[in-house]
Protein backbone atom coordinates (compact mmCIF):
# COMPACT_ATOMS: atom_id res chain seq x y z
CA UNK A 1 0.00 0.00 0.00
CA UNK A 2 1.31 3.59 -0.87
CA UNK A 3 2.50 5.33 2.16
CA UNK A 4 0.40 8.39 0.66
CA UNK A 5 -2.82 6.52 0.90
CA UNK A 6 -1.64 4.84 4.71
CA UNK A 7 -0.75 8.94 5.84
CA UNK A 8 -3.78 10.23 4.11
CA UNK A 9 -6.15 11.45 7.06
CA UNK A 10 -9.96 10.23 7.16
CA UNK A 11 -11.70 12.34 5.08
CA UNK A 12 -15.42 12.45 2.63
CA UNK A 13 -13.31 14.40 0.30
CA UNK A 14 -15.70 16.62 -0.53
CA UNK A 15 -13.79 19.88 -0.84
CA UNK A 16 -9.78 20.31 -1.06
CA UNK A 17 -8.29 19.67 2.62
CA UNK A 18 -11.67 18.53 4.16
CA UNK A 19 -10.93 16.07 6.79
CA UNK A 20 -13.05 14.31 9.17
CA UNK A 21 -11.18 15.58 11.97
CA UNK A 22 -11.29 18.92 11.29
CA UNK A 23 -15.13 18.80 10.37
CA UNK A 24 -15.49 17.23 13.76
CA UNK A 25 -13.54 19.29 15.70
CA UNK A 26 -11.23 16.78 17.49
CA UNK A 27 -9.19 13.97 16.92
CA UNK A 28 -9.89 10.30 16.95
CA UNK A 29 -7.56 9.46 19.40
CA UNK A 30 -9.14 12.10 21.44
CA UNK A 31 -12.45 10.94 21.05
CA UNK A 32 -11.67 7.08 21.39
CA UNK A 33 -10.49 7.67 24.88
CA UNK A 34 -13.81 9.56 25.78
CA UNK A 35 -16.03 6.80 24.30
CA UNK A 36 -13.97 3.84 25.94
CA UNK A 37 -14.89 5.17 29.06
CA UNK A 38 -18.33 5.96 28.44
CA UNK A 39 -18.97 3.17 26.08
CA UNK A 40 -16.89 0.14 27.68
CA UNK A 41 -16.12 1.06 30.84
CA UNK A 42 -19.72 2.75 31.25
CA UNK A 43 -18.76 5.78 33.11
CA UNK A 44 -21.33 9.14 33.28
CA UNK A 45 -20.68 11.71 31.75
CA UNK A 46 -19.78 13.25 34.94
CA UNK A 47 -17.08 10.48 35.63
CA UNK A 48 -15.78 11.12 32.39
CA UNK A 49 -15.18 14.76 33.01
CA UNK A 50 -13.75 14.24 36.77
CA UNK A 51 -11.20 12.20 34.76
CA UNK A 52 -9.65 16.00 32.97
CA UNK A 53 -11.73 15.53 29.89
CA UNK A 54 -13.84 19.00 29.14
CA UNK A 55 -17.07 19.26 29.68
CA UNK A 56 -18.30 20.91 26.47
CA UNK A 57 -16.04 17.69 24.58
CA UNK A 58 -17.44 14.94 26.52
CA UNK A 59 -21.13 16.35 26.52
CA UNK A 60 -20.59 16.87 22.80
CA UNK A 61 -19.40 13.41 22.29
CA UNK A 62 -22.17 11.86 24.63
CA UNK A 63 -24.89 13.82 22.93
CA UNK A 64 -23.65 12.41 19.37
CA UNK A 65 -23.91 9.21 21.03
CA UNK A 66 -27.19 9.30 21.73
CA UNK A 67 -28.48 11.39 18.72
CA UNK A 68 -26.97 8.31 16.41
CA UNK A 69 -28.42 5.76 18.46
CA UNK A 70 -31.18 4.20 15.70
CA UNK A 71 -28.14 3.41 13.47
CA UNK A 72 -27.20 0.25 15.99
CA UNK A 73 -30.84 -1.17 15.89
CA UNK A 74 -32.82 -3.14 13.66
CA UNK A 75 -34.96 -0.85 11.45
CA UNK A 76 -38.39 -0.45 12.50
CA UNK A 77 -40.79 -2.96 10.55
CA UNK A 78 -44.84 -2.65 9.56
CA UNK A 79 -47.16 -4.94 11.35
CA UNK A 80 -49.54 -5.76 8.05
CA UNK A 81 -50.83 -9.18 10.18
CA UNK A 82 -52.19 -9.62 13.55
CA UNK A 83 -48.50 -11.52 13.79
CA UNK A 84 -44.70 -9.95 13.57
CA UNK A 85 -42.59 -12.49 12.50
CA UNK A 86 -39.56 -12.87 14.94
CA UNK A 87 -41.90 -11.30 17.62
CA UNK A 88 -45.55 -13.12 18.29
CA UNK A 89 -44.62 -16.38 16.12
CA UNK A 90 -41.14 -17.77 15.78
CA UNK A 91 -39.45 -21.23 14.32
CA UNK A 92 -38.09 -23.54 16.34
CA UNK A 93 -34.58 -23.59 15.00
CA UNK A 94 -34.62 -27.63 14.14
CA UNK A 95 -38.09 -27.03 13.23
CA UNK A 96 -38.20 -29.97 10.28
CA UNK A 97 -41.38 -30.48 8.54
Amino acid sequence: MPESILAKPPSADLWQGQTDEGELGFTYAEVDQVLYLLVDERYTVDEVIEEGFRADFVRDVWRRVKANHYKRTMPNIAKLSVRTMGHDFLFLRDWVG
